[in-house]
């Protein structure tokens, strides 16, 4: 499943741009306590199937490391049969000679059962390589398919961060909104009683415009409202609960992180050291790499010791004792010997070998322009959060001023000093304004998370940007 992150919603007003719609479907969890940013994360960790799925690729790359270390050690071949033979006397005092003539006449009293063994033991000694690349080749792509798992929670982790976000954004907009309307409501019933009264402070004019103010806070409301509900089902989604849960953030209300001080250049630094798409793609390398020697020690011979035991027993046939002659259905052989096989399909392992290096040189220079890109990734992460931060407070400034505004407004109006275009501008850039200011806490702590994913932090130990522990 795919995270989408908050998307802006035109609600055909300015202001309403600013509230994040953030859309996921498939609800799975429960929850009763209050979640905190971190717990979301860790259980994420702990709970998504995702994390689980790229465990067990790993597990895979493990179990074929098993594989290769397996090929050290004897290859045990036992072959147990029965089947028809002949009874045979030897001549007395001859070794080998027989009393009767194999192509003679046959009849059913010369048929008797043998039981016949075959034990053979095949001990590698040396393989040129073949054995002991495979075996570097396995480590290296446990090791890459491990960072491939830190990639899938880092990404995991960055779209809980984001749902997290999103859902005190819109509950703290929902909150707003739904006081924001219980005003405008007041001042609705007020205005609509001094029309009534004969009053002529206020004007059918001005009771138009409140409700239109109103229904425009009714669409942001329910607009955010929506973002909660979907945003929950994120959460629950993502972090493997039940599909009954509910979600309950610890945090009050959507507030603003603490901002990294570290200049960039320390973050670009902590980036190439700690990123695993880095180390995922340098070890999938080597590991090509020594597949490629392994595939090139194909022209080598294998060294090997063996030792083998074959015996038969068959009822009523006399058992040979010349050196000469072996009865395959009765009698014991047994011998060791030290031996080098070698099998050369043409050109084939020089061919497998140039194409595991081609593959190796296509993840070097993939891992090139991922380490320069990196420098890239996080100066934007660092400047949106420097950036929303610097929203963030010149909004809280202007929100107080609107918000005096808007009061003064309010009160000259109901005296009759002025009229409700006055106070339905003063309302207009109070709630732009208050919602610009969600916005930039929003967008200020999801790109900590960011910085924290492109510096490589975002899991692990505990990140210095954003939290990924359950707190204390």
């Amino acid at each position: 499943m795919r995270a989408y992150p908050a998307k802006a919603v035109n609600l055909a007003f300015p202001w309403g741009a600013a509230l994040g719609c953030l859309l996921l479907s498939h609800p799975f969890a429960v929850h009763a306590e209050p979640l905190t940013r971190g717990a979301a994360i860790a259980r994420a960790m702990n709970q998504n199937p995702q994390v689980a799925a790229a465990r067990a690729v790993v597990g895979q790359a493990e179990a074929r490391q098993d594989q290769v270390e397996a090929a050290r050690f004897p290859s045990v071949t036992l072959l147990l049969g029965t089947g028809p033979s002949l009874k045979a006397d030897l001549v007395p005092g001859t070794a080998a000679k027989s009393r009767e003539n194999t192509y003679g006449d046959v009849g059913w009293d010369d048929l008797t059962v043998s039981f016949a063994g075959d034990l053979q033991v095949i001990q590698p000694l040396y393989t040129f390589g073949k054995i002991g690349h495979r075996q570097q080749a396995t480590a290296h792509e446990v090791a890459a398919r491990q960072a491939q798992t830190d990639m899938t929670r880092a990404e995991l982790a960055m779209t809980v961060a984001e749902l997290y976000e999103g859902l005190l954004f819109a509950r703290d907009a929902a909150r707003f909104f739904q006081e924001t309307d219980q005003w405008l409501s007041r001042s609705i019933e007020s205005t609509q009683g001094e029309l009534e009264a004969g009053s002529t402070t206020v004007s059918e004019q001005d009771l138009l415009r409140l409700k239109a103010a109103v229904a425009v806070i009714h669409l942001g409301l329910s607009q955010a409202e929506a973002a909660q509900r979907q945003a929950t089902a994120g959460l629950v989604a993502y972090l493997n609960l039940d599909k009954s849960a509910t979600i309950e953030p610890n945090e009050a209300t959507l507030e603003l992180l603490p901002t990294p001080d570290s200049p960039a250049h320390k973050l670009i630094d902590q980036a190439h050291q700690l990123r695993p798409e880095l180390r995922a793609l340098e070890h999938a390398g080597s590991a090509f790499e020594a597949l490629a020697e392994a595939e090139q020690a194909g022209f080598m011979p294998d060294l090997f010791a063996a030792g083998f035991l074959f015996g038969g027993y068959t009822p009523g046939r006399d058992m040979v004792t010349t050196r000469y002659i072996q009865d395959p259905v009765n009698g014991f052989y047994p011998g060791v010997l030290v031996g080098a096989r070698l099998q050369i399909d043409g050109l084939m392992p020089l061919r497998r070998a140039d194409e595991n290096r081609a593959k190796a040189l296509e993840l070097q220079y993939t891992r090139e322009w991922a380490f320069a890109g990196m420098p890239a990734e996080v100066t934007k992460a660092y400047e949106d959060v420097r950036r929303a931060k610097q929203d963030a407070d010149a909004t809280a400034e202007s929100v107080q001023s609107a918000k005096k505004w808007l009061v003064q407004a309010s009160a000259d109006q109901s005296i009759g000093l002025g009229d409700s275009r006055d106070v339905a501008d003063a309302a207009s850039a109070y709630v732009q304004l208050r919602v610009a200011h969600f916005d930039a806490k929003y967008r200020h702590n999801v790109a900590l998370a960011d910085l924290a994913r492109a510096t490589g932090t975002l899991v692990g130990p505990e990140s210095p940007y954003y939290p990924n522990r359950p707190q204390e």
